[in-house]
């Protein structure tokens, strides 16, 4: 049985011959196909899954890469299965020729194929009836690998582009910044450790005028009078706190105590007679005038 199809691919040549050429990841854009191992670099082992009618076949077998031409584009295939279930087998040589067409790629496939068993009982018309669906979904199943195959391609120029400006954009950052910094450095106020002033003209060294230090300007002469008034309830709290303390320790012993309590009343018993004595005076004087 003879069968001729055409398919159409909107891509370049090139890139539909290397898709095409990679079996195992074409496989899985033929409906029910599948590459179970490759066995050398021209020959794979598969299996095939099939309804033909109201039959399903499951075929599995060998398939061979008789040519490859790249220049020509042009590849040549033979193939050879059995049905799993002993219910006939398949041959197939295939020849499939790439042209282009502006800016899609057209494919012809010639296929001689032998079938037996029940697939030979369906006729040519069911056989290219199915041929005709299974080719269909293979090429919208290429047409969108190849789609997503260039989306996942980075260019190579966009890829330069980035890569080129890269060192100057990286250092730009730091120019800025090291720009910035010094111009901060240079508008920022200046501190200088204050010095002191220049000795007078004809002073000696080690003279009283060196030795002692500067009056202060006029505009904190106040400052003095404050501190010096400071100092001297400073020395007036001192001293009310010394007093404090002296007595609070007098009065911690018992003994103090009692010492401080005896004085007390000798001090009071001689002002009493010391008042006394004088209020005496004082009547005898008024009475003698």
């Amino acid at each position: 049985m003879q069968l001729e199809r055409t398919f159409s691919v909107t891509a370049p040549i090139g890139t539909v011959w290397e898709t095409l050429m990679d079996f195992e990841r074409v496989a899985g854009c033929i409906p029910g196909a599948q590459i179970l191992e490759k066995t050398s670099e021209d020959e794979y082992q598969v299996a095939m899954k099939v309804k033909l009618g109201p039959v399903t076949m499951q075929y599995k077998g060998t398939l061979h890469v008789v040519e490859r031409d790249a220049d020509a584009r042009r590849a040549t295939l033979q193939g050879k299965a059995r049905e799993a279930r002993g219910q006939g087998a398949a041959e197939a040589s295939v020849t499939m020729q790439l042209s282009e067409s502006g800016a899609a790629t057209e494919a012809s496939v010639n296929a001689d194929l032998t079938l037996s068993g029940k697939a030979a009982a369906m006729g040519k018309s069911v056989i290219g009836s199915v041929t005709d669906q299974m080719l269909a979904v293979f090429t919208q199943n290429l047409q969108e690998m190849i789609k997503a195959q260039d989306t996942n391609t980075p260019d190579a120029g966009a890829e330069a582009a980035p890569a080129s400006a890269a060192p100057s954009s990286a250092a730009s950052p730091s120019a800025t910044s090291t720009s910035a910094t010094s111009a901060a450095k240079e508008s920022a106020p200046r501190e200088s450790a204050p010095t002191a002033p220049p000795p007078a003209a004809g002073t000696q060294r080690g003279s009283a005028a060196e030795t002692q230090p500067a009056a202060p300007p006029s505009s904190s002469s106040p400052a003095p009078a404050s501190a010096s008034a400071g100092r001297q309830g400073e020395s007036s709290l001192d001293g009310l706190a010394v007093a404090r303390q002296v007595l609070a320790d007098q009065l911690r012993s018992p003994g103090k105590v009692l010492g401080l309590v005896l004085v007390a009343a000798a001090l009071a018993h001689l002002a009493g007679r010391r008042s006394g004595r004088r209020q005496a005076v004082a009547l005898l004087r008024s009475g003698g005038v």
